[in-house]
């Protein structure tokens, strides 16, 4: 009977084990996911570098010009992020009809699109859009080139205009200048119904990290 009585004992106390476990799993699977980061808008590291670039030069101003509907800077990526938001200041004229841009980004790396969709934007601020479709992932170490493309001017040329950094001397300033926390600016171009102009500024086209 003790033999027995001892076999019993164990068997309880390998239940309440069993229970006690199933518990504390059942706690973990209903623990919520991490809130991933907030996609703020202010402070980005496209932000910094475009205010670095415009005051590095004393020539160098804030400008809304070049009437050419490609507008575009490269850049190579210094860490791995996703894109959470894209910020952009439309033409008024665009905006008013209710013409979207094609933003596009190209991996030049891997020789390949990695983003497009069409945007509308307010034209009286900086405007930031959600891209659409599975997330849009950017890799360290890669070169990309992001483009504000205005196929649809209204048949006049001078809505494609944009807010740009333009150089008016000197053109891209050091590393030093243009590499941030997470991207370095490489280089510019705006093209399309006439051009290409590379290097003539920094067109205004914030992508915001996460």
């Amino acid at each position: 009977m003790k033999t027995l009585k001892n076999i019993f004992t164990k068997l309880n106390n390998a239940s309440k084990s069993i229970v006690a476990l199933g518990l504390l799993t059942l706690t973990f699977s209903c623990t919520p996911p991490p809130t991933p980061s907030a996609c703020s808008t202010t402070g980005s590291d496209f932000q910094t570098l475009f205010n670095n670039i415009l005051t590095s030069v004393p020539m160098h101003d804030d400008y809304v010009t070049m009437d050419l509907t490609t507008h575009e800077y490269t850049f190579t990526m210094l860490a791995n992020k996703n894109i959470c938001k894209i910020g952009y200041q439309g033409n008024a004229n665009l905006f008013a009809a209710n013409v979207a841009y094609t933003i596009e980004i190209y991996d030049n790396t891997a020789s390949m699109v990695v983003y497009s969709g069409n945007h509308l934007f307010n034209s009286a601020f900086t405007d930031y859009v959600t891209p659409t479709g599975a997330t849009v992932v950017l890799q360290n170490g890669h070169s990309y080139t992001i483009k504000r493309i205005a196929s649809n001017y209204l048949g006049n040329i001078g809505n494609t205009i944009g807010r740009i950094c333009r150089y008016n001397t000197g053109g891209l300033p050091s590393a030093s200048i243009t590499t941030g926390a997470f991207m370095q600016i490489t280089g510019s171009n705006f093209y399309g119904t006439g051009g290409p102009l590379p290097s003539f500024g920094i067109p205004y086209i914030d992508i915001i990290f996460q």
